[in-house]
């Protein structure tokens, strides 16, 4: 299965830094921050890789919105798009349904609400591949791992997993470690993913 890999674009940068360090704590991968149409197509070209997630403002600063951006975006990399916007507007949703987002979050949003909103594209992007595979391997997980991955597939951070299970966050990090090395998965998403299948 293929990394995930996420572009946060965002014209606000204590928002799109908040964002990245919320996606790193939830062992995502970053692949960078852009605030404007022309940095992102060129973050997105870098040897690191290609975004398979991109969580995008819709009012970027320059002459390209976010809308047309996630287009270009879509048809390069065929990658799973996030608006992130303070619009709310019949026209606005409108022009952003056309490009077919996982989700459209209008601010502002939860942490919560953000992380289930990538977990869904990550998804979306394993489903889209799933075909590759012939069998479903079976996940080894102890009744402490498959506890933690459920909660985090229902949106919760590693913070309110480990508050809900009174234990502490970097109980939480190990499990999921632990829990990705043993299934030999490179991604949280997709653990949820082959959990969900066997469910």
């Amino acid at each position: 299965m293929i990394e995930q890999k996420i572009l946060i674009v965002e014209d606000e940068l204590l928002t799109a830094e908040s964002i990245s360090v919320l996606l790193e704590e939830e062992d995502y991968t970053v692949i960078g921050i852009a605030r404007d149409a022309a940095t992102a197509l060129r973050l997105s070209s870098q040897p690191q890789g290609w975004p398979t997630v991109v969580i995008c403002d819709i009012g970027l600063r320059g002459d390209v919105s976010g809308i047309e951006l996630a287009e270009q975006l879509k048809q390069l990399y065929n990658c799973s798009i996030i608006f992130l916007t303070a619009f709310s507007d019949t026209k606005t949703v409108g022009a952003a349904a056309e490009t077919d987002p996982v989700m459209y979050l209008v601010k502002p949003y939860t942490d919560s609400q953000l992380l289930v909103a990538v977990q869904m594209a990550c998804l979306r992007i394993l489903r889209q591949t799933d075909g590759n595979t012939t069998s479903t391997p079976i996940l080894q997980l102890t009744d402490r791992e498959k506890e933690v991955a459920l909660l985090a597939a229902q949106g919760l951070s590693s913070k309110q997993i480990a508050r809900r299970l009174d234990i502490s966050i970097e109980t939480v990090k190990t499990h999921r470690r632990r829990m990705m090395s043993r299934n030999n998965i490179s991604s949280f998403p997709q653990l949820v993913y082959l959990l969900n299948k066997q469910v």
